[in-house]
C-alpha cells in the first residue's frame, strides 16, 4: 500500500490562487470574444439590407447572436466562480 498524503494549507492556497489567476485570464477572453461578437453581429444585422440576405445568411446573423449570449452568460459564470474561489483564498489567509 502507498502512502497518501495530504497538501499542505499553503500549497493548497498556491494551488487556488493559481486556479483564480487563470480563471480571471479565461474570463478575460471569453468577456472580449462576447463583445467582438457583438460588434460583428450589429454590423452584420444593420449593415446588410434584408431584401437580398440569403437565409443562409440571415441564419448566421441569428446564430452570432446567440454566440453572443452564450458567451455572455458562460462570462458571467466565471465571475461567479472567480468570487467564490476569492472567498475561499481570504478564509484560508491569516
Amino acid at each position: 500500500m502507498s502512502k497518501q498524503t495530504r497538501s499542505s494549507a499553503p500549497e493548497d492556497a498556491q494551488g487556488l490562487a493559481k486556479a483564480l489567476k487563470e480563471n480571471k485570464e479565461a474570463t478575460q477572453a471569453v468577456e472580449k470574444a462576447a463583445d467582438d461578437l457583438a460588434v460583428v453581429h450589429a454590423v452584420l444585422d444593420s449593415e446588410l439590407p434584408k431584401e437580398v440576405v440569403s437565409s443562409d445568411v440571415d441564419r448566421a446573423v441569428e446564430q452570432t447572436g446567440q454566440l453572443e449570449r452564450q458567451l455572455s452568460a458562460s462570462s458571467e459564470k466565471l465571475k461567479r466562480v472567480n468570487e467564490s474561489l476569492e472567498r475561499e483564498l481570504t478564509k484560508g489567509s491569516p
